[in-house]
């Protein structure tokens, strides 16, 4: 058993000068590493922290694959931090690709996303950071306030903050239901864009609801004209009663 610190400063001073992207520091309860060239793997666990400067990966469980640490696969309560994008994603099983950095997360997830007040849940992400698109698919919920959406195929392009539904996408917007083929929905603004065969359903006022309100109006016009008397027309209309 190695403790923690030691774990730590030993995995920064072997990395630092292999991975140019970024520099990980790693710390755990555990280690057990293969440095055999062709067989490099390296294995943590028990309160796993592996971090650097743009991202925070928290598990139970991580196993360091392949030449230069290409690929991390994290298990058991895996909580991912973008320090830089400021978005969180929550999974039991994740897996890192470190060269091209893409993430894969094939189970069910929770994408909170901070810098757009959005929650995403899924059975399939990916998330490809060099083009900043995140893939959703199978059980596509996507929460933001006032609109929620849900369909079975889901592409979030970050840059562009725009988030495109397809595979029986429908979107909630308020008390107005939208389906269609396709539908986009721009983040900075919630416009809506549908395709192919599109519905959907408005909420309008009914006309006794339309006729009570003018009433109420009426009513309120009289009571302010009757508040609004000079105090002489007042007195008058007392006497004559």
């Amino acid at each position: 058993m190695i403790n923690k610190r030691s774990v730590l400063f030993l995995y920064y001073i072997l990395i630092a000068g292999t991975l140019f992207a970024e520099q990980y520091s790693f710390s755990s309860d555990f280690l057990k590493s293969v440095m055999a060239e062709g067989k490099e793997k390296t294995l943590l666990e028990g309160s796993v922290l592996v971090q650097s400067e743009k991202k925070k990966i928290t598990a139970d469980r991580v196993e360091i694959l392949g030449k230069d640490f290409q690929f991390f696969i994290c298990e058991g309560n895996v909580k991912v931090e973008d320090l830089e994008k400021d978005f969180t994603l929550s999974s039991e099983v994740f897996h890192y690709d470190n060269d091209n950095r893409i993430i894969r997360i094939n189970g069910p997830s929770i994408m909170e996303d901070r810098e757009n007040e959005m929650i995403i849940k899924c059975s399939y992400l990916e998330n490809r950071e060099k083009e900043d698109l995140i893939i959703m698919q199978v059980g596509v919920r996507i929460l933001k306030e006032d609109l929620a959406c849900r369909s079975e195929f889901a592409v979030y392009d970050r840059e562009r903050n725009m988030l495109e539904l397809t595979g029986l996408p429908v979107v909630y917007r308020k008390d107005d239901v939208f389906r269609a083929s396709r539908i986009t929905v721009n983040l900075d603004n919630d416009e809506i864009s549908m395709e192919g065969v599109v519905q959907g359903s408005l909420l309008s006022k009914s006309e006794d609801d339309e006729k009570d309100e003018k009433a109420d109006s009426v009513v309120d016009e009289g009571i302010t004209e009757s508040e609004s008397l000079p105090e002489e027309e007042k007195t008058v209309e007392s006497a004559d009663e």
